[in-house]
């Protein structure tokens, strides 16, 4: 038996939708068209006539230092929004042809465009990069977000400052928190009296073992590479971070055997930024 809306559905099966009087909208907002890449970083802590870091983000430093080391031709925007990520995470590159690669990939597109980092002439590279990244970058994560003084001047004013003061202070508790449980359980040896002093013996270690391998070289290695970038990107950080410290005092107190490490991160700084 047929139901009313039979006919109906017999007339919109002949109708063509090319034949309806439909129309085309266009749209508001076109995509940026770019003719460099773009490297997305957080926001400069200083304005743009100040000719400090670029940013005191590890990674986005880190990044930055290593396409520079690459001679790779880019532009840098400086950001507080990751949204724009693969990852949801700055940094990220962006490209003309609208292709977005995050910090995990920019490394093989450096290879694939043919600005591949020359062979480490270092062997044991990989485990100082890896010593420096469970040992500096939670110091320095420590001082930005867990240190009350560090997070009032780096934290709160450097990531947050866009944001209303209430949701500074939720957002900010809560990146305090996970920032401090996340140290602990990748470094079990703080235990839970995790302070300033317990976070500066395990980098103290780390700068004796650069200071040695540094020596009187210009680089780790014979060219700038991957432990540079990390070495370069923390130990400025901790050099211009404005507030005081137990580790900035080990690294920049009078007469300090680290001032080597301090002359290397400088120099670099002046070559490439």
């Amino acid at each position: 038996m047929a139901t009313p809306e039979a006919p109906l559905r017999e007339v919109l099966k002949s109708i063509s939708f090319t034949q309806l009087p439909l129309r085309h909208i266009e749209p508001f907002f076109e995509a940026e068209k770019i003719t460099a890449p773009r490297l997305y970083i957080y926001k400069r802590p200083k304005p743009a006539e100040d000719q400090g870091l670029p940013t005191y983000d590890v990674e986005c430093l880190r990044l930055l230092a290593l396409l520079k080391f690459a001679n790779y031709g880019f532009d840098q925007v400086y950001t507080n929004e990751p949204d724009g990520s693969p990852n949801g995470k700055l940094p990220y590159l962006l490209l003309p042809n609208g292709q977005a690669i995050d910090c995990d990939g920019i490394m093989a597109h450096l290879e694939n465009s043919g600005h591949k980092l020359p062979e480490s002439s270092l062997a044991s590279e990989l485990a100082y990069c890896t010593m420096i990244k469970h040992s500096l970058v939670p110091a320095i994560e420590y001082l930005t977000w867990v240190d009350s003084a560090g997070f009032e001047a780096i934290g709160q004013n450097r990531y947050l400052r866009e944001y209303p003061m209430v949701v500074q202070t939720i957002l900010g508790w809560f990146k305090s928190n996970d920032i401090a449980h996340d140290i602990q359980a990748r470094q079990p040896e703080y235990g839970a009296a995790l302070d300033g002093e317990v976070v500066c013996e395990n980098a103290q270690r780390t700068f004796d073992s650069l200071l040695t391998l540094l020596g009187d070289r210009e680089y780790f290695a014979d060219t700038p590479g991957l432990l540079d970038a990390w070495a370069f990107a923390c130990l400025n950080i901790l050099i211009e971070a404005p507030v005081s410290s137990p580790i900035r005092a080990l690294l920049l107190g009078r007469n300090s055997k680290y001032q080597p490490l301090v002359d290397y991160a400088l120099r670099i700084m002046e070559k490439y930024f």
